[in-house]
C-alpha cells in the first residue's frame, strides 16, 4: 500500500483574541467535514492540529493531500467558535512543517 501524502495548512484565527485550543479546533473542522462529506471524507482527510510556535492564534493543521480541497472548504465554513464568531484564515500550504516557516512569524526561530 502505498504512503498517503500529507500536506500542512498553517492556519490563523481571526480575531486573534479568542483563545483556542488546537483540541477545539481540530473538532470543529472535523464536524465542518463530516458535515459536507460524511465521516467517510472526515477519516480520509486524517487531520490533525497542533499550536504553531509562541503564536496563540496560529495552528498547523495536517491533512491528506487527496483532502485539500474539502479542508479548505471545511475552514472557509466554519463560522464560530467557543461560542464566538471568528474566521479562520489559511495563510500557506506546503508539503512539509519546514516549508511552513515561512508563512509564520512565529516559526522563524526553529530552524
Amino acid at each position: 500500500m502505498p504512503r498517503v501524502k500529507k500536506r500542512y495548512l498553517m492556519v490563523r484565527v481571526v480575531p486573534p483574541s479568542v483563545q483556542v485550543t488546537p483540541e477545539e479546533l481540530r473538532q470543529t473542522v472535523a464536524r465542518e467535514l463530516e458535515r459536507l462529506g460524511g465521516w467517510l471524507a472526515l477519516a480520509e482527510a486524517g487531520i490533525s492540529v497542533r499550536r504553531a510556535g509562541k503564536a496563540a492564534d496560529e495552528f498547523m493543521l495536517r491533512c491528506s493531500l487527496k483532502s485539500v480541497p474539502l479542508v479548505l472548504l471545511a475552514l472557509t465554513m466554519v463560522q464560530g467558535l467557543k461560542e464566538e464568531r471568528v474566521r479562520l484564515d489559511v495563510t500557506g500550504m506546503s508539503g512539509t512543517i519546514k516549508g511552513l516557516r515561512r508563512f509564520s512569524k512565529s516559526l522563524e526561530d526553529y530552524s
